[in-house]
């Protein structure tokens, strides 16, 4: 396969697991009315994450690439930021979700496409169920704001 094309993967994963700490960090930290129920969808987020951290690794070592698997690689990497390890509002974790979420349907988007100029038909269906789900947690976010 495409270097870029590996290395396009290997940003989305890095950034993936950055996003796996940065939802445990708001898990931990969250404060406010909407604890209880952020509290859980957080956990729920982070181990569909966990999910795709092991599916697109898994992806690029099937398609003969090097998948990032070390903290210090993927912070390097990243193009997301992790969050400091403080108190954070109900509503800032939302509009933190909603922020990033808004990059991972983009990402995704773009990886599906870049997918299919390849001609890699598995990591196109992959990352179009993706956007599936970043649309539709979109939906469910700004449902929360109202």
């Amino acid at each position: 396969m495409n270097k870029q094309y590996i290395e396009k993967l290997n940003v989305f994963l890095a950034n993936q697991e950055v996003n796996f700490i940065k939802l445990h960090n708001m898990h931990w930290y969250i404060k406010g009315q909407g604890f209880f129920t952020l509290h859980a969808k957080l956990e729920e987020l982070y181990e569909v994450t966990a999910d795709i951290i092991d599916d697109v690794a898994e992806r690029i070592l099937a398609i003969e690439g090097t998948p990032v698997a070390n903290l210090s690689e993927a912070l390097s990497i990243a193009t997301i930021k992790e969050k400091a390890s403080q108190p954070i509002k109900d509503q800032d974790v939302i509009q933190s979700l909603l922020q990033d979420n808004q990059y991972w349907l983009n990402d995704a988007k773009e990886i599906r496409d870049l997918a299919e100029e390849v001609g890699d038909k598995v990591t196109a269906d992959l990352f179009n169920g993706y956007v599936g789900e970043y649309e539709k947690l979109n939906w469910m976010l700004k449902s929360f704001l109202d």
